[in-house]
């Protein structure tokens, strides 16, 4: 997999793009966005955003592009509201971007920057996003408070604008901040604390933190973070 740097000017809309190439998909973390995909033939899907790891075989015929929109952007970029994105993805109407994957990928930014200047996001679940990858522990009410909304509220608007529930979409930062602490930690070449880290991502403990990585990815975040056992135990568990 590569990830190709995004556009100066998009990273308000796009928080990556992707190329994945090969029979499946590598295992990673979910992505709670919705992505613009490219498939090999140049037809062009929305796939919805994930709690769980997506697994399975990759589209023949070449190169899968992927363009990651942030989280409350596809309404106003595609006029689809996120619930209705189906997690397996489905083609949009938008014509065929054929050629190579560099070809592919510049045509599916285009798209975004076309539709940049009709885009507008629900400020109040803006708010409530920001607030989430800030304080990724704290709890919904209190978010949907500070927005000055009530958690019903927030959950109408949360679903229609991310296309998940707010919960769940905090459930998946708090893995992300927590595997990026964890990649923090061993590139000053130390060993990361678990239990420090299940913290400060908003989890119990690091049971709990293993507890919620088993049930996104399948497995120990250490198969994310390779030649790092996941207890810090001196026995050889993990």
């Amino acid at each position: 997999m590569t990830a190709p740097p995004v556009p100066a000017d998009l990273t308000h809309l796009v928080s990556g793009n992707w190329v994945l190439d090969g029979d499946v998909v590598p295992r990673g973390l979910p992505q709670p966005s919705v992505d613009l995909l490219v498939m090999p033939d140049g037809a062009c899907w929305l796939a919805g955003p994930e709690t769980r790891a997506r697994q399975g075989a990759l589209p023949e015929g070449g190169s899968l592009v992927g363009v990651r929109l942030r989280p409350g952007t596809v309404t106003g970029l595609f006029g689809v509201a996120a619930d209705e994105v189906p997690l397996a993805g489905a083609p949009i109407e938008v014509g065929r971007l054929d050629g190579p994957v560099i070809e592919r990928l510049a045509g599916a930014l285009a798209l975004v920057r076309a539709r940049a200047g009709q885009c507008r996001v629900d400020e109040r679940v803006r708010i409530v996003l920001a607030a989430m990858h800030a304080a990724p522990g704290a709890p919904v009410d209190r978010h949907a408070a500070q927005a000055g909304l009530s958690e019903r509220q927030l959950r109408r608007r949360f679903m229609v604008a991310v296309g998940l529930r707010p919960k769940s979409y905090a459930r998946v930062v708090r893995l992300h901040h927590a595997l990026a602490a964890a990649h923090a930690a061993v590139a000053k070449g130390e060993r990361p604390n678990w239990a420090a880290i299940a913290v400060r991502s908003g989890c119990y403990d690091q049971s709990h933190l293993l507890t919620e990585f088993r049930h996104a990815v399948g497995a120990p975040p250490t198969t994310l973070l390779p030649d790092v056992r996941f207890l810090q135990a001196s026995t050889g568990r993990g």
